[in-house]
């Protein structure tokens, strides 16, 4: 969501010095950030503590929160320190709450970016706690250091931020790659005839059980590299050489899990999506009604997938008439509206 509007910013004002905090890898941000940038990593930001790609630890997740709030004086300060020293003049958060907080506690102009937050986040699944009040009112508080809050489509609705900040909803921001299925058929050593299914599940670090997957005729899966598969319908994404834009681009479908950067992409892409169902997850309904309007698009529940049955829905789904491909305009959007808050402070 973020990189793309990074990479246009940064591609209109030359001198522009971009300073990238994350907990992020390096390697992974220089492979998706066309242009030179300062790494800053350790930042103040876990959102929550999963034990799977799709499972949120509600106890190890508030223990976290708590942890984070009885110190937050602490933190406060060791966050706006780490600002300090890295000589911004712009934050543009997604969506740390902390930092934004230290922002706050320092005068730096923020602009908030994202389709989610983390009042609503928290809310959602540990709303009821004895101590959320208090955790909740400092993370809206936090969020009052952002003037605007750009809102990539789809997104949350956000109305409780709304009296903190002008919400400016958008376009989709999604990476476009080069659609060329001969060539990716030519690069992985698969058949004309054979579709090509990507296995994503948005950069969490979760390995599904594809080893127990039947072998569904007329198909080849491409999957991390990490998960050691070396059965003959399937290959791994990083022996080809090619970004993953492209990768998914030139498949005719992808299995994943709800997840903003992977349903745009594959929505933008014009790539069938078949996703895991996660009812608990509040992102859902706004994804979905979404995803039904602007792809070929289904889910089902975990264990089919975890089983691999999944043949009717993809055969269904790529036979489907795609709709209006939408278009990524959020990212210029995103980005000319943060080039006129820099003009400002030069």
């Amino acid at each position: 969501m973020t990189l793309p509007i990074l990479n246009l910013i940064k591609a209109q004002i030359d001198d522009l010095e971009l300073i990238v905090y994350s907990n992020l890898p390096h390697s992974l941000l220089k492979s998706r950030i066309n242009v030179d940038f300062e790494y800053i990593g350790g930042i103040d930001d876990f959102g929550f503590v999963m034990n799977s790609a799709t499972s949120v630890d509600l106890d190890a997740t508030a223990k976290a929160y708590n942890l984070r709030h009885l110190d937050w004086q602490n933190r406060l300060e060791a966050e706006a320190d780490r600002l300090k020293s890295a000589r911004a003049n712009l934050l543009i958060a997604n969506i740390p709450y902390v930092t934004l907080a230290a922002a706050g506690h320092l005068n730096l102009p923020a602009i908030a970016l994202s389709s989610l937050n983390w009042f609503d986040m928290y809310q959602a699944y540990l709303g009821e706690r004895p101590e959320a009040g208090g955790i909740l009112e400092r993370i809206l508080e936090a969020h009052a250091a952002a003037p605007k809050f750009l809102k990539p489509t789809p997104c949350l609705p956000m109305e409780q931020l709304r009296g903190l900040a002008e919400m400016i909803e958008l376009g989709p921001s999604a990476r476009i790659g080069l659609k060329d299925p001969d060539g990716l058929r030519k690069q992985f050593e698969i058949p004309a005839q054979d579709r090509v299914g990507v296995v994503a599940y948005g950069g969490i670090d979760s390995r599904l059980p594809v080893e127990d997957w039947p072998v569904m005729e007329g198909w080849i899966w491409l999957v991390p590299q990490g998960w050691g598969m070396t059965r003959k319908d399937f290959r791994a994404f990083e022996t080809s050489g090619l970004a993953f834009p492209d990768i998914l681009s030139s498949s005719d479908l992808v299995v994943t899990k709800p997840g903003y950067g992977t349903y745009t992409e594959a929505a933008c892409n014009e790539v069938a999506v078949l996703a895991q169902d996660r009812h608990d997850w509040p992102e859902t309904p706004f994804f979905d009604a979404w995803m039904k309007q602007n792809a070929r698009y289904a889910s089902v529940p975990e264990k089919r997938i975890l089983a691999g049955q999944i043949s009717d829905q993809i055969e269904e789904l790529v036979a489907m008439n795609p709709p209006e491909c939408p278009q990524p305009t959020g990212i210029a959007t995103s980005a000319n509206i943060i080039l006129e808050e820099i003009q400002k402070l030069r």
